[in-house]
């Protein structure tokens, strides 16, 4: 579940992309563009998301956005991720449920889904 040989703010850094997301009762979604959600988890708070399927104004955008890992001391027990999307005024938050070398869950507690990402890339 965990990668013993780094600590848990350096194996979250990287390039992610949503490869599904799936409901407690087990119905997934995959992205119907070749490409899933891009999630680029840099140092010192800084993130980067792009979503192909998003529609609008925000078609082809890449948002930078603040994270916040709380590793203990979280409502859940667990090492919980949140992203500030400061132009749009919200926040995300989720529990890390898994991350390695290749591959990170994300669980979502408002929508009550867990988000997978694979590793595409190092920043």
């Amino acid at each position: 579940m965990w990668n013993c040989h780094k600590a848990l703010p350096e194996q979250i850094l990287g390039i992610w992309e949503n490869t599904k997301t799936c409901t407690s009762e087990g119905s997934c979604k995959f992205p119907t563009t070749a490409s899933g959600a891009k999630l680029t988890i840099l140092r010192n708070g800084l993130a980067l998301y792009g979503d192909p399927e998003l529609q609008g104004t925000e078609k082809g955008k890449e948002f930078h956005i603040e994270y916040v890992l709380h590793e203990e001391g979280t409502k859940s027990k667990s090492p919980e991720l949140a992203f500030r999307f400061l132009d749009l005024g919200f926040e995300i938050r989720y529990v890390i449920s898994k991350v390695g070398d290749v591959e990170m869950e994300l669980f979502n507690p408002e929508k009550n889904n867990t988000e997978t990402y694979k590793r595409v890339g190092v920043k």
